[in-house]
């Protein structure tokens, strides 16, 4: 049972990073082009999202850095032009955060495999121009 589980957690996972982003060289060159332009970059918003999620849960500073955790965070830009960071969170929940690059107005959608299948809006908002160093 405990097998199953996981595997489905993982199946889930690849099915949501798959949809949540594509690299390629376009990619790229957009996240360079959004530096020049002033628009918030991929790396910037997920380094941003990444000092929010740390700054509402200290103690997540130290478990990244621990083998006990799998926590990680990463971005990319959809088809409708946001930026989309994804935080696999250490309970196993996949945190997506929609940032508009021009404004830095972000909404979050959460989705736990195995309990929440489809993402689901929540009430959380932020700026992350807040978050921006």
């Amino acid at each position: 049972m405990k097998r199953k589980l996981i595997l489905a957690m993982a199946c889930c996972m690849v099915l949501g990073l798959a949809g949540c982003s594509s690299e390629t060289a376009q990619d790229t060159d957009k996240t360079e082009n959004t530096e020049k332009s002033g628009l918030i970059t991929e790396d910037q918003a997920c380094e941003a999202i990444k000092k929010y999620c740390i700054e509402g849960f200290p103690d997540l500073a130290d478990m990244v850095d621990s083998d006990d955790y799998t926590i990680y965070w990463d971005a990319s830009t959809t088809e409708d032009g946001e930026i989309c960071v994804l935080y696999r969170a250490y309970t196993g929940a996949l945190i997506r955060y929609y940032v508009n690059p021009e404004t830095g107005d972000t909404y979050v959608t959460e989705q736990v495999p195995g309990i929440i299948d489809d993402e689901q809006k929540t009430e959380e908002t932020l700026n992350v121009k807040d978050y921006i160093e």
